[in-house]
């Protein structure tokens, strides 16, 4: 989950200590925590954690949670089409249209060539190219390309010079995070409308109370546990994480696109796993189209995009044919899972 949004009214910039860091860290490993939890594992007083937990909310740093859903394994894909559009008009009527839309997760505006990124959740190549015919129907469109995410290589929530290590997670008594369950061994379990119900309200809010989804979708408090349970068992569910607006710490994220010439399979690991363990590197995924890789790079500095591209031409100079660069503007949606999926 990424942020980026251009209006700053309402915010104020955050000086990140080491309190903040810990706690944002635990958060980000599981955003269903108990702050009693979180205070036991940084040192701190409950009433500081908490404390510094709506501090930074109140600063839009943490601008709510969302739990990352496995469409993949509801038979659905995710498909990324660039655009450039000619006029401004045309550009609000595309947003607007993106936003009422339940099959796009995802709009996000640049600066540079290309000024739209849509995401759309479909179950097919076909299916996501006639919802795209729809969004730009009458709209100026200048030229456009798509591509189909093949594989995830990387997905952060933070920065690598921000993060903390994997925090070592002991059972917890009435387990409201359900930490435990992802550890477990994979369980396979097959997933029925009301399933589907609780992983979109979990991907929209992923600390919404058991209570409330039951209430929701029909259920006991009990029996939503016992399905959270199964379907991170499941593989359904990948991750409880909070949501970063990085405008408030001054970073800025550029979108890379790369096209490679891969010669062996031992070269395309070695570049996967540079893309892993760089700290400038938020997403990172295999694509099948024009170019073969979506890479999100998180940056302070507007000249250090520049200085992570000079290094990747550098150690993979046979790899890299072409690349391109767009800068995030705004942020306009994004979620892990459409209300498509859930009906």
């Amino acid at each position: 989950m990424r942020v980026l949004n251009a209006d700053k009214v309402g915010k104020t910039s955050v000086l990140f200590h080491k309190n903040d860091r810990k706690i944002l860290s635990l958060l980000c490993y599981n955003a269903r925590l108990p702050i009693s939890k979180i205070a036991k594992l940084s040192r701190l007083s409950r009433q500081s954690t908490e404390y510094r937990i709506k501090v930074m909310e109140k600063n839009h740093l943490i601008a709510g949670s969302r739990a990352v859903i496995n469409i993949k394994k509801l038979g659905y894909g995710s498909y990324h089409f660039f655009l450039n559009i000619r006029t401004e008009s045309s550009e609000k009527e595309f947003r607007e249209r993106c936003l009422k839309s339940n099959h796009v997760n995802a709009l996000i505006s640049y600066s540079g060539k290309w000024n739209y990124e849509v995401s759309l959740m479909e179950k097919n190549p076909s299916d996501a190219y006639d919802k795209f015919l729809d969004l730009i129907k009458g709209i100026e469109v200048v030229e456009y390309f798509p591509c189909i995410i093949l594989d995830t290589i990387k997905s952060s929530v933070l920065p690598g010079e921000i993060d903390e290590k994997k925090p070592n997670i002991k059972n917890i008594k009435n387990d409201p995070s359900f930490s435990r369950q992802f550890d477990l061994p994979k369980k396979e379990y097959k997933t029925d409308k009301k399933d589907k119900e609780i992983l979109y309200l979990l991907s929209q809010n992923a600390q919404i109370s058991l209570s409330y989804i039951g209430k929701k979708v029909g259920l006991t408090k009990d029996a939503v546990s016992y399905r959270i349970k199964k379907l991170i068992r499941g593989r359904y569910i990948f991750q409880f994480r909070p949501v970063i607006d990085f405008s408030v710490l001054n970073l800025s994220i550029q979108t890379v696109l790369i096209r490679s010439l891969p010669k062996t399979k031992e070269q395309e690991d070695k570049f996967n796993n540079y893309l892993r363990s760089s700290d400038k590197v938020l997403w990172a995924t295999k694509l099948f189209g024009q170019w073969n890789y979506l890479i999100y790079v998180i940056n302070k500095d507007p000249n250090d995009i520049h200085e992570f591209i000079k290094n990747l031409k550098k150690d993979f100079e046979d790899y890299i044919h072409s690349y391109e660069i767009v800068f995030a503007y705004h942020e306009y949606k994004y979620s892990f899972m459409t209300p498509v999926i859930s009906s």
